[in-house]
C-alpha cells in the first residue's frame, strides 16, 4: 500500500493550527497533524500537506 501526500489548500496565513485552535490533534511520527474537514493538515514550511 503506498500513501499519497498532496499540498492542502490552505496556508499558514489563513488559519494556523496549534492547541488552541479547535482542531483535534494527531501525533504523527515526529510531528502532529491536525483533523480539518475529514482529513489531516501537516504544517510543512508556509502551507499544509494533506494525509
Amino acid at each position: 500500500m503506498s500513501t499519497t501526500e498532496t499540498h492542502a489548500e490552505h496556508t499558514l496565513d489563513e488559519h494556523t493550527h496549534g492547541a488552541e485552535c479547535g482542531h483535534e490533534s494527531v501525533q504523527h511520527d515526529d510531528h502532529v497533524d491536525y483533523v480539518h474537514d475529514g482529513h489531516r493538515h501537516a504544517p510543512h514550511g508556509d502551507h499544509y500537506d494533506e494525509h
